[in-house]
């Protein structure tokens, strides 16, 4: 075994902390800054925020359309207001939340804490959340545009393969053939029943509690 390994699989059960701790242990042990676009409530930073014993505390500056899950700035995640390569990694966990059931159980809030048509900064201009899988796509790719000018070494990128209307939404592939492959991909078991909702008598697919987080590195 090579000294340092850390004995990871390549499927985490655990929940996203847990997996984002294990991709910066792994692929960004000695990141300092970090930005993370869709911060939500924080649920990623939930544990210590210290890599190893001799490195410093991991510096994350959260930025969201509404600051009041504790986001540091405003902002919409298509137009980050950071300067160019000033933070280390930038990480995306996009909206996935497209049918109105999913909505009930998980809110239509988690990413976009205003108004489900939108957040408006000012009367011109108004953030709004992808309402359709082609949306999510055209919205990451502007994403993946931006950690280039943003990040220095590299991107981590959160997203589920769904079913809607009866089809897959094969996000992983849709993503890949647009940027390029990633370094590395780790794949979630969620152990939250939040996907579980009660309109769906029956399941027919396997992908309803798992995510997948692409690891990009330049």
């Amino acid at each position: 075994m090579t000294e340092g390994y850390l004995g990871l699989e390549s499927v985490r059960h655990g929940n996203s902390a847990a997996c984002i701790y294990d991709i910066f242990r792994i692929h960004f042990p000695t990141a300092e800054v970090v930005a993370d676009i869709t911060w939500g409530k924080g649920r990623f930073w939930k544990w210590p925020i210290k890599l190893s014993d001799n490195a410093p505390d991991v510096q994350v500056v959260g930025l969201d359309a509404d600051t009041r899950g504790g986001a540091d700035i405003r902002a919409d995640y298509r137009f980050v207001p950071l300067k160019d390569q000033s933070v280390d990694v930038l990480v995306f966990d996009p909206p996935f939340i497209f049918t109105p059931g999913i909505q009930r159980i998980v809110g239509a809030k988690r990413f976009f804490l205003g108004s489900e048509e939108g957040v408006r900064f000012n009367e011109d201009d108004r953030v709004q959340r992808p309402k359709h899988p082609r949306d999510l796509i055209l919205h990451t790719l502007v994403v993946a545009r931006e950690a280039r000018r943003v990040a220095r070494r590299g991107m981590i990128l959160k997203g589920q393969e769904l079913i809607l209307s009866g089809r897959p939404l094969w996000w992983v592939h849709h993503v890949m053939s647009c940027i390029g492959e990633p370094e590395d991909m780790l794949i979630q078991v969620s152990p939250a029943p939040r996907l579980n909702d009660p309109k769906w008598k029956r399941q027919f697919h396997f992908r309803r509690r798992h995510a997948i987080y692409l690891v990009y590195k330049w």
